[in-house]
């Protein structure tokens, strides 16, 4: 006989919890990183600054994030979907930035570290872009499960 996803919940330890939880924000964030990477790369390559690099990759990747993590957690369906996007957001925006004042300082020093040589100026900040969201992953994980979808634990 099969359980449902509720019993099975419902029977779950905290620790499995978290874990099934981790591995799964964890591949909603290879997803988002992937996408947001092939974005920023591209577009500073193409003559972008980084700040303007670093909004377009958050918007391409902050979307299938959230639609990812709601299904992870089980979305409060269509009532808590204006609350959870806005606390998702502002996590979001304070994440992205981050980056920004990242890869801007980043910018900088690289210029001047490698004036007019493009490929170790995008090295560099696409490493304190990654860099950036690599610290926060595990800051947005616990914020992501205490406060955007917190009704659900």
């Amino acid at each position: 006989m099969s359980q449902t996803a509720q019993e099975r919940s419902s029977a779950e330890t905290p620790a499995r919890r978290y874990w099934r939880l981790l591995s799964r924000f964890a591949a909603a964030s290879v997803v988002a990183t992937g996408v947001s990477q092939v974005v920023f790369v591209t577009s500073f390559a193409l003559g972008a600054v980084a700040v303007v690099s670093t909004v377009l990759a958050w918007l391409a990747g902050a979307v299938p994030n959230f639609l990812l993590n709601r299904r992870t957690w089980g979305g409060g369906g269509r009532s808590a979907l204006r609350g959870e996007i806005l606390r998702y957001a502002v996590i979001s925006v304070g994440t992205a930035l981050l980056a920004a004042g990242a890869t801007s300082a980043a910018e900088s020093l690289a210029v001047s570290a490698f004036p007019g040589s493009r490929t170790p100026q995008v090295a560099v900040v696409w490493g304190a872009f990654l860099g950036t969201y690599l610290v926060m992953f595990v800051v947005k994980f616990f914020l992501v499960d205490r406060l955007v979808f917190a009704s659900r634990r």
